[in-house]
């Protein structure tokens, strides 16, 4: 009896030993179910880059956004951007995350710098459960390094020298994302500009937006516009260099001095002509005087003309005196539309100028600049408006009035009578 109680209690044992043994390993394997269970709720709910498009050596981010949608925490035991194309600036901040509970959210932000060549690329994210498994999710990112484009859509061929020029630029976005911050700085050696910078801000894909410069070059020399603008927090610039001409066939005002005449009465010399305007814009507060050697006097020291549209012409004459010269400086002075003062000086010769007391029969003086038609006889109208005789058309029209008048009260006839019936000898 003794051995039948002895061996029941043994099989006890063993069935005891036995029900803790599977249980032991049924419990792990519950546990890894339940929590990869767990783990199956969380999922990738966001991602947003910056810059949208990266250009070659640019620094952005990438925010990746999850969410728990399930009933119990789940343990995070690290999150990682797993590639071998995008060097990943703070790969060590996400080794130990912690817990999500349920129902909650949780962003993750990655430093990235593309260290490739323009193309698409998809990095993965990478997320490592404490107790089941892991979460990967590749990631859309374009590398692309087209810039900006700039080009000139009016500057002129030739600059004049000290007058400010129009420039007139295009900037325009080819990328597939907005760029901000859009700055437009002229510059080069000589060159001086009314706007030290024009700021355009931001440029959409596909965007194109003109500005206007106001240039004035010195002398020859290359004019630079340097284009500054951001793409995400990266600075870039784009450049664009033009010649710059300096002649005489820019766009400013030009005074053309011609139909010169030099005339003396007593000691006072009278200088005539006209002044044209040759250039492709108007000319301001145009005036004309003589300088050293000749004085200028009474009654016409300084003819004020006023404003010169291009091709517009007008008479002057002013009036000096000069001892011991042959030649005397005529001095045209005008402003711009900025009221920058312009002074040409042409060189009159008064070699063979006629020393009558008025200027009728008066021919150019040799070594003018230019010469036309003499202006004289009664009918010598010059080139002027303001040359016009006006007194003597007066006089011949009232004495034609007075002979009309006279023939049609028959004053005349009893004359012509007279004359008729006046003895021969």
């Amino acid at each position: 009896m003794q051995v039948c109680g002895r061996a029941s209690s043994r099989r006890e044992v063993s069935f005891i030993l036995l029900i803790l043994a599977t249980v032991c390993m049924v419990s792990p394997a519950l546990a890894a179910t339940s929590a990869e269970s767990a783990a199956s709720n969380v999922a990738v709910t966001s991602i947003a880059i910056e810059p949208e498009v990266f250009m070659q050596e640019d620094i952005g981010t990438i925010r990746i956004g999850i969410t728990n949608s399930g009933s119990e925490s789940v343990a995070i035991y690290r999150a990682e951007i797993l590639t071998s194309d995008i060097e990943v600036l703070n790969y060590q901040t996400y080794d130990s995350v912690g817990s999500i509970g349920p129902g909650n959210s949780m962003e993750f932000t990655f430093q990235i710098k593309p260290d490739t060549e323009d193309g698409m690329y998809f990095p993965m994210f990478y997320l490592d459960f404490t107790d089941a498994g892991s979460l990967r999710y590749p990631v859309a990112l374009k590398v692309d390094d087209t810039p900006l484009t700039v080009s000139v859509t009016n500057s002129p061929e030739t600059f004049s020298t000290g007058t400010k020029e129009k420039v007139t630029l295009s900037i325009s976005n080819p990328r597939q994302n907005a760029v901000n911050s859009v700055t437009v700085t002229p510059g080069g050696e000589g060159i001086l500009s009314t706007q030290s910078s024009i700021f355009i801000g931001t440029l959409d894909p596909d965007e194109e937006k003109t500005i206007t410069f106001g240039i004035t070059a010195g002398k020859d020399t290359t004019l630079a516009f340097d284009v500054s603008y951001r793409n995400g927090i990266n600075q870039h610039t784009a450049t664009l260099k033009i010649p710059v001409t300096v002649g005489t066939g820019g766009t400013a005002a030009e005074m053309v001095v011609n139909n010169v005449e030099v005339t003396q009465s007593g000691s006072t010399v009278t200088v005539s002509g006209d002044v044209t305007n040759a250039g492709l814009r108007d000319a301001k507060s145009v005036k004309v005087t003589v300088g050293s050697p000749a004085t200028p006097v009474d009654p016409n020291p300084v003819y004020v003309v006023g404003a010169l549209e291009p091709d517009d012409f007008s008479s002057f004459e002013v009036t000096c005196t000069v001892q011991g010269a042959s030649t005397i400086p005529l001095v045209i002075e005008y402003r711009d539309e900025d009221g920058k003062v312009f002074e040409r000086t042409v060189s009159i010769s008064l070699n063979g100028q006629n020393q009558g007391a008025s200027g009728s029969g008066a021919s150019p003086p040799q070594g003018a600049v230019s010469s036309g038609n003499p202006r004289g006889g009664l009918m010598g109208f010059g080139s002027g408006i303001n040359k016009i005789p006006v007194t003597e058309i007066v006089i011949i029209l009232v004495a034609c009035i007075a002979v009309a008048f006279a023939w049609r009260k028959g004053y005349l006839d009893s004359v012509v009578k007279k004359i008729r019936d006046r003895p021969k000898r």
